[in-house]
């Protein structure tokens, strides 16, 4: 059986698109098709946007037949939070209490995907007004995990994680205040960005606690999520915390290997409230991974017990924060999953 279009990486269907081998409304229709599938059992949108989508494909089908330079986002289904602004489109943040309410204008997160040429599938669900982490507590229904429907896709952007995991969309938008796009990609196996704040405008994101909100991205590949970034960056003169700095080439070096990169793994992150099938899979794959080192250019995996002690059990000093640890003791804390 050939695979669905919505189940290849944007990068795939970027190429096909560009070397006639589909075409948008194909793309936009196998996304449809799944959504008709699993939706009213993984629960992941709000708000379907069927004809604007269909409408946009068939100009971007137009467009691409002239064979003008094409964008890596072009004909991409794509969706979004449910927080973030889209002009005449719904937008209820999970609320109740937004039920009605249609922008009159564009996030600029959207505006950009927008004007490369992404192709909108719908608004997704989310925890009310992005408070939570298990998706379980929208307004109108939970969101839930496309692997194991009895279980949570995680929060708040769960419903974008969910769409992108079941190929409903190739690509979503979430955001992350404390872990809300990275938690819901864990947990839903899809790969979760959480750029530098500022990065990526938050105008037109309705806000959670605007000095930690952050517009993120969700993928299935780390190429798909550069490719996104590459669009999405930059400096917006509508949002007072917008970085005024050069974008870089997010895909420059993603063929190169990651050979002499350590990658710790923290112990500690072991303890009480893991499930023990999560623990078990973590320490079998980095010990699997960390033997493979000697004989293929991928990253060390670092095993020793590296303690993160919490700053209540540090004795008080006046006026004054503990001195950073050792670099030798900065590891990051890696899941390894598949």
């Amino acid at each position: 059986m050939s695979e669905a279009l919505c189940d290849l990486t944007g990068a795939e269907l970027s190429a096909r698109l560009g070397a006639g081998e589909a075409s948008a409304s194909e793309v936009l229709a196998s996304s449809h098709a799944r959504i008709d599938a699993v939706e009213d059992r993984v629960g992941a949108f709000l708000t379907r946007t069927d004809q604007l989508a269909s409408e946009r494909a068939e100009e971007l089908d137009v467009y691409l037949s002239t064979g003008a330079p094409q964008s890596p986002v072009a004909g991409i289904p794509v969706a979004l939070k449910d927080v973030f602004t889209t002009n005449g489109v719904r937008t209820t943040c999970g609320s109740r209490i937004l039920e009605t309410y249609v922008p009159p204008y564009d996030a600029t997160a959207w505006a950009r995907l927008a004007g490369a040429g992404a192709v909108l599938v719908g608004k997704t669900n989310c925890d009310e007004f992005a408070m939570g982490s298990s998706n379980e507590n929208s307004a109108y229904a939970p969101v839930h995990n496309p692997w194991a429907l009895d279980r949570v896709p995680g929060g708040s952007s769960g419903g974008s994680a969910a769409a992108v995991a079941a190929g409903e969309a190739v690509w979503a938008l979430g955001t992350d205040t404390g872990g809300s796009v990275r938690q819901p990609a864990s947990l839903c196996g899809v790969v979760g960005l959480k750029p530098t704040y500022g990065r990526i405008s938050r105008y037109g994101l309705i806000a959670f606690a605007s000095s930690l909100d952050t517009v993120g991205t969700f993928t299935r590949t780390v190429r798909d999520a550069a490719s996104m970034l590459q669009v999405l960056a930059g400096h917006d003169p509508r949002d007072a915390t917008s970085l005024d700095v050069a974008v870089p080439s997010y895909t420059d070096g993603l063929d190169g290997g990651v050979a002499g990169l350590r990658v710790g793994v923290v112990t500690d992150a072991f303890g009480e409230g893991v499930a023990p099938g999560v623990a078990t899979s973590v320490r079998v794959h980095s010990a699997a991974q960390s033997g493979l080192c000697s004989s293929q250019a991928i990253a060390t995996i670092v095993l020793r017990i590296c303690s993160v002690p919490l700053l209540s059990s540090m004795p008080a000093r006046r006026n004054r924060m503990p001195p950073p640890p050792s670099p030798a003791v900065l590891f990051a804390i890696v899941l390894l999953s598949r």
